[in-house]
């Protein structure tokens, strides 16, 4: 392991220990004003405990949104009076988090669209159906995604975590929206990323997709990271390129949600006590809700705040310059073809 990956590292876990876990996440929610957070996600406009936030008549869009933190997300959009579109792979499961989400909110405007993030056509094809049904788009929460420990390779021939969490899930799915953020009064985007992504910068293309010309052997955490690191620089590109969308990147702290407990199993204890669902959902919700004159674009959020995006202070090793910046949007939108 490189020298700046090790410092990087142990940095992170230090600082992941103060902030990541449920203490960090009540030590800010102590710092959150009054009447502004609610203790579930299923408490409605107006209700006894309800946070203030009202998406009534809001098309929000979910990927992931069937299990962990994008069920938690699309039952509180629900909850809050949005029209509802979980993108989703598994239609059983989808159709079963779908009813749980309507029992739970009492809410009629939740829909499923079927998607596999990894497959481009699939994700056009979805993109499709939605515009079929809707005119604007108000809110986007890229969450979906998969980590795996061996390489797989989709349809397309593209390495299945780079496609789902970046390519396919982000950057084609917001993509294909622009025209429907346009005409939103106050549309986002959020880009569900992790702190994993404060071990490394960007790679050179050939390591991000962990193509054939890649140098190193396949490291399933490695090409996690990697597609979380691309969504905060994504976010900060957006940031520019359509000022008029409020584009931000998301960390929701150590959460334990399924698909967490499948990827560290026993590692997991590492990361402790880590938060309930709803405790790392909660900020992303207010993400979703809050005016977009509240939110600062292009900025790595975790529980409502801004935070750095470089936490090592003896090695600049995870930054990237503008010049491999541009190469990575040069190079998303070829192997997106948009």
């Amino acid at each position: 392991m490189k020298m700046g990956q090790i410092i990087s590292s142990t940095a992170f876990y230090l600082y992941g220990r103060k902030n990541f876990t449920a203490t960090g996440y009540l030590k800010h929610l102590a710092t959150y004003p009054a009447g502004t957070v609610q203790d579930s996600s299923t408490i409605g406009v107006n209700q006894p405990g309800a946070d203030g936030i009202d998406l009534t008549d809001k098309v929000v869009v979910i990927t992931g949104a069937n299990s962990g933190i994008g069920k938690e997300l699309a039952t509180y959009a629900a909850a809050k009076g949005g029209r509802v579109y979980m993108f989703c792979r598994s239609k059983e499961r989808a159709e079963k988090a779908k009813e749980e989400i309507m029992k739970a909110t009492s809410s009629e405007t939740v829909e499923v669209i079927l998607v596999d993030l990894g497959v481009m056509s699939s994700v056009r094809k979805a993109v499709e159906n939605l515009q079929e049904k809707e005119k604007h788009v108000d809110v986007l929460v890229c969450n979906g995604g998969v980590l795996l420990n061996d390489k797989q390779t989709t349809s397309e021939g593209n390495e299945v975590t780079f496609a789902s969490h970046f390519l396919g899930g982000s950057y084609l799915l917001s993509q294909l929206l622009i025209p429907q953020f346009k005409v939103s009064e106050d549309p986002r985007i959020v880009f569900a990323s992790s702190g994993g992504m404060y071990n490394v910068p960007f790679p050179d293309w050939a390591t991000a997709t962990n193509s054939e010309d890649a140098t190193a052997e396949y490291d399933g955490q490695m090409a996690y990271a990697y597609a979380k690191r691309g969504q905060v620089l994504l976010a900060e590109e957006y940031t520019k390129l359509y000022p008029d969308i409020k584009t931000v990147s998301v960390h929701p702290g150590w959460t334990l949600t399924p698909a967490v407990d499948s990827a560290y199993g026993e590692s997991k204890k590492y990361l402790e006590p880590m938060r309930s669902t709803w405790q790392g959902a909660e900020g992303i919700g207010w993400l979703m809700g809050t005016k977009g004159s509240d939110l600062e674009g292009g900025a790595f959020y975790l529980d409502r705040k801004p935070q750095v995006k470089h936490i090592s202070r003896f090695t600049s090793f995870t930054k990237n310059t503008e010049k491999e910046i541009e190469e990575m949007m040069t190079n998303l939108k070829k192997a997106a073809n948009c």
